[in-house]
């Protein structure tokens, strides 16, 4: 399988910090920034609270071997990564092979609210 690794993209972690009702406060640190290839799965249009938005899905694709040092071997549902600017919430990670493949969503949002 020859796939292109075409974009950078940085993979944040939530610092440990926690507010009176237990919610994580800490700012996100970088944990890493590897080179990947992405997939765009599905764009979708959900109502909720009366709203509506948009959702991206897409399947991030590195080397196994880019993850094997640091904390960034350890990449859960818990962190989120960085493409294009924009944020992405980890769903999923699966290794297949020498390769990883990250599950992430995306509202399109460019900053933290």
């Amino acid at each position: 399988m020859s796939l292109c690794l075409d974009r950078r993209v940085t993979f944040e972690r939530q610092g440990q910090g926690r507010n009176a009702l237990n919610e994580p406060t800490g700012a996100w640190a970088e944990i890493a920034t590897l080179w990947a290839a992405r997939a765009d799965l599905a764009e979708t249009e959900r109502a909720a609270a009366g709203q509506i938005g948009a959702v991206r899905a897409a399947r991030f694709t590195l080397r196994r071997s880019a993850l094997a040092e640091g904390p960034a071997r350890t990449l859960s549902a818990a962190d989120r990564l960085r493409d294009e600017g924009m944020i992405w919430n980890i769903t999923g990670v699966t290794e297949r092979g020498r390769w990883v493949d990250v599950s992430a969503v995306s509202n399109g949002r460019k900053e933290e609210a």
